[in-house]
């Protein structure tokens, strides 16, 4: 008898000190649940809700409308032609690039690699309106890039005020801003597969080339897969290098409007806050859309 009764009073104080533990697990929890409700999913669901109004003096329901009246408007369209080619030529060669120099890096016979790691991500903290700036003075007629060429005796390209140099401009521009990010992403993923597989593979007579594509790529293409859907996300978004070289003028023949300088002239220059939302949502599918296609294609298919 004494000892049940010995046994349930050491097993109340643990019951009290779980529900102690449950408490201050919440307790830490619930202030981001209230900046997340707040600041996210609040303004998600009042974005959604405008997408389906006319917005002026007052709230007007109109359903469809603004989808429909954005899809017959030529600049939407152009906008994500330029987006779309600008992702096709920058996200490939990024990734590839990137690829190439996290291998590199992780070779043990290369010397000095904080110091590289350093230099390769520098872009990525580098404010973007710096960097866009520092490249319209580069691609300006009288330019670095201009100066190079004349040096090499070629003749000089006009970056930005021909509608396809204008494209490859921005894609040269966000190629450089990536890589960095992308280069360390990669090391990482490098530094998970183990020595041994490669040793393995050495003694079985592989090459290197042959370890590259059978080992290395198979190994890291989770992370290759991650880094192309994060890329085409936020490729989706691009603001800041279009904006800087053109402003709101979308350039010649509209080649630098993207579907952010599209949204941001909508809303804030049109004060039409209901298509604004439109085609925000739209950024939203076309991107989930993007994603779901890359995780059917570049995933694991093999179950």
């Amino acid at each position: 008898m004494l000892n049940v009764l010995s046994v349930k009073k050491h097993t109340k104080p643990k019951k009290s000190h779980s529900l102690i533990h449950q408490t201050s697990a919440y307790g830490f929890i619930l202030p981001f649940v209230i900046f997340f409700v707040i600041t996210i999913l609040i303004p998600i669901v009042i974005s959604f809700a405008f997408s389906f109004m006319e917005i002026g003096y007052n709230f007007k329901f109109v359903g469809l409308k603004n989808y429909i009246d954005i899809f017959r408007d030529p600049l939407f369209v152009t906008s994500y032609t330029n987006i779309l080619i600008i992702m096709v030529g920058s996200i490939p060669i990024t990734i590839l690039l990137a690829v190439f120099f996290a291998v590199l890096l992780n070779s043990p016979t290369i010397r000095g690699k904080g110091f590289f790691r350093t230099v390769y991500y520098i872009p990525t903290i580098t404010s973007t309106v710096a960097v866009a700036s520092v490249f319209m003075t580069f691609f300006n007629p009288s330019g670095l890039f201009n100066g190079f060429l004349s040096a090499i005796g070629l003749a000089p390209i006009q970056w930005l005020t021909d509608p396809l140099w204008i494209r490859i401009s921005m894609i040269i521009t966000m190629i450089w801003m990536n890589v960095g990010y992308n280069t360390i992403l990669f090391l990482a993923g490098l530094q998970g597969i183990s020595t041994e597989m490669y040793e393995s593979a050495e003694i079985d007579g592989a090459s290197k080339i042959r370890q590259f594509f059978n080992l290395t790529i198979p190994m890291l293409k989770p992370v290759i897969l991650m880094a192309t859907v994060l890329a085409t996300i936020n490729g989706l978004g691009t603001f800041n290098v279009p904006n800087i070289f053109f402003g709101t003028s979308n350039g010649p023949e509209n080649a630098a409007l993207v579907v952010g300088v599209n949204l941001y002239k909508t809303s804030f220059e049109m004060v039409d806050f209901g298509k604004a939302s439109a085609i925000a949502w739209t950024m939203v599918f076309v991107s989930m859309i993007l994603s779901v296609i890359q995780f059917k294609f570049g995933g694991d298919n093999d179950e």
